[in-house]
């Protein structure tokens, strides 16, 4: 009997495996024609791990047959060099163990002849993406290793499990330790989603070894889309003068005043030429102005320049109607210059005040 469950190594990777009385029925009629029509053995050894949508159906086991009814078979599972699982049988052998990643299994025939060892490295594996809702199908692969997969149904029955629907999936890209596909229709929760890796290996004489890895898992739900970073703190607002020329009451009348500022983003710098006497506004006044006692300030002259981009800008201040009646006049005349620098986003920076003393 334990030969029937080792006969066909994609069988035993798809649905046979859970009708076991009519697998076995096909199994004793199968092995002869096997036999007769080989023209050299083949070996085959097959992990299977993980689970289906059923808890109580284990499908977790390691299995080796050879194409020869009657060839003695053994499988083991070594652990840091010790045996630790071994089965032996005619035609096949069988362990409802699986090894652990680095073990070494080991497929003999007859005893004591190796046909074939592989040290386990627990893929294939699916990514978390591959999910219901979703028709990704992705993973990691063992190096140079084919890759296969789909998705079924598991329905109980009172003395065994069978599959029922499903559909494979459309492998696209296989890159490095990578593969990559998708399925024709999303997954659904309630399926078993499973990916199989396998490798021919010829042998001596015109002999094969084919060797496969198995991992299913229930259809999950998608992970959660981690959170997108938090915007980062708005820039500073920041600015100095690069460039302060002194002028002449003659000279801004005429032309004038230009000065260069420097601003560390996008904004708008505004520059206001006040007569000293009477009190300045209250965002550019020091503490001992805030308590208005005198008259406004008389505003000379005004400025305005556009920063698209962080640099250095050149702001033009011109006479306003009350400061030229007043410059025209003047031989000399103390002044105060507030620069302030405003964003699209509201920021206002008042840069150090300058006292200057134009004269004619």
């Amino acid at each position: 009997m334990r030969a029937s469950h080792v006969l066909s190594l994609r069988g035993l990777n798809r649905a046979s495996r859970f009708v076991l009385p009519a697998f076995a029925a096909a199994a004793t009629l199968a092995l002869p024609a096997l036999a007769s029509g080989a023209q050299a053995p083949e070996y085959s050894l097959s992990i299977v791990e993980g689970a289906n949508t059923q808890p109580e159906d284990s499908i977790q086991h390691v299995s080796a047959s050879a194409s020869h009814p009657r060839a003695e078979v053994v499988v083991s599972i070594a652990h840091n060099g010790l045996v630790v699982e071994q089965d032996k049988g005619d035609g096949g052998a069988w362990l409802s163990q699986v090894p652990q990643v680095g073990d070494v299994v080991t497929l003999e025939s007859p005893v004591g002849v190796a046909r074939g060892a592989v040290v386990y490295d627990g893929l294939p594996s699916l990514d978390p993406t591959v999910c219901a809702g979703s028709i990704n199908f992705s993973g990691q692969r063992s190096a140079g290793e084919t890759i296969e997969g789909g998705y079924y149904t598991v329905v109980p029955h009172p003395s065994y499990f069978a599959r029922r629907g499903g559909g494979l999936a459309q492998v696209q890209a296989l890159t490095g330790p990578s593969f990559q596909g998708g399925f024709l229709a999303p997954l659904l929760g309630g399926e078993t989603v499973y990916a199989v890796e396998s490798l021919i290996s010829p042998l001596a004489g015109g002999a094969t070894f084919a060797y496969s890895s198995e991992n299913d898992r229930p259809v999950g739900a998608c992970p959660v889309p981690p959170s997108p970073p938090p915007p980062p703190p708005p820039l500073a607002l920041a600015g100095s003068f690069a460039k302060f020329a002194r002028t002449t009451i003659h000279k801004l009348l005429r032309s004038g005043w230009s000065t260069h500022v420097r601003i560390n983003q996008p904004g708008r710098v505004v520059e206001d030429l006040y007569q000293h006497e009477g009190t300045l506004p209250a965002f550019a006044a020091t503490s001992k102005h805030k308590r208005r006692r005198k008259p406004p300030a008389v505003l000379l002259a005004r400025g305005t320049a556009t920063a698209k981009t962080a640099g250095t800008v050149t702001v033009t201040m011109h006479a306003t109607s009350k400061g030229r009646r007043l410059l025209k006049h003047a031989h000399s005349i103390k002044t105060v210059l507030v620069t302030t620098l405003n964003t699209a986003s509201g920021a206002k920076l008042t840069l150090e005040r300058h006292s200057v003393t134009l004269h004619s």
